[in-house]
């Protein structure tokens, strides 16, 4: 599934950064709802049950043909023995099929039922806007960071380092406390944070909502210092596909 990203993510680039490609002037909006919806199917699909394989019918060793000095109602009687074996083996593998996909339909209803949960599916949207947002900003890093040592706390730019160079991010101040152990070190280390842009999802618009970040191994939130008018539309659109339940045919 990687290397499925990876391709999408090259093909999607290549795409905006060619010298005559129509895509090249896709704005923001278009690009992260194309990368989000991706993500997000991407991730629902590899949840999918997996669909049974139907058996097939073994191939045995019985003799077909005519035995030498054998009789011709023998025989007719022998084929025909064979014949209703192997029917009533494919039935039995047919009928155990059926009793599979049946199993499996269920599953996928259930695992639908879970994710037209919100509360279940927005995990899985919030890692999505982050791998598009990487993909189209770049990778979420402060800059200009400043500790108020009155307020025990830091004020820093929110910005990214481009990696894919699809777009431009504009810097949002940010602040946030972190452990005393760990001020210190933060000024020169700040960079191995991993920091997660937060967003709330409603009526079809993204906004910006705060951020998480890890620095040594402890998880801290930041704030935005001035309210984010920034909205951006996203309109999620779920593979038909994925939650499509099996035909079970009758026998």
């Amino acid at each position: 599934m990687m290397m499925k990203n990876l391709l999408l993510i090259f093909m999607i680039v290549s795409s905006v950064v060619a010298i005559e490609n129509p895509y090249k002037t896709l704005p923001s909006n278009e690009k992260l709802n194309i990368l989000v919806n991706y993500f997000i199917n991407e991730e629902l699909q590899n949840l999918k049950p997996v669909k049974p394989i139907k058996e097939k019918l073994k191939d045995d060793d019985a003799n077909l043909e005519p035995i030498k000095y054998e009789q011709y109602f023998n025989y007719i009687q022998r084929i025909k023995a064979i014949r209703e074996s192997r029917e009533d083996e494919q039935k039995k593998i047919d009928e155990k099929y059926q009793g599979q996909l049946a199993f499996y339909n269920r599953k996928l209803n259930k695992l639908k039922k879970v994710y037209d949960d919100p509360q279940n599916f927005n995990p899985i949207l919030q890692r999505s806007i982050n791998k598009a947002f990487k993909v189209v900003y770049g990778k979420p890093t402060f800059q200009n960071i400043e500790y108020d040592e009155n307020n025990d706390e830091f004020q820093a730019q929110l910005t990214t380092k481009n990696i894919y160079k699809m777009d431009s991010f504009s810097p949002k101040k940010v602040y946030f406390k972190i452990s005393k152990s760990d001020v210190d070190s933060f000024f020169s280390n700040y960079e191995n944070s991993q920091i997660t842009v937060l967003f709330e999802y409603s009526n079809n618009v993204l906004i910006y909502n705060s951020i998480i970040f890890k620095y040594n191994d402890t998880l801290y939130k930041g704030v935005f210092v001035d309210k984010i008018d920034d909205e951006i539309k996203l309109d999620i659109k779920i593979n038909d596909d994925i939650f499509r339940l099996e035909k079970i045919e009758k026998i």
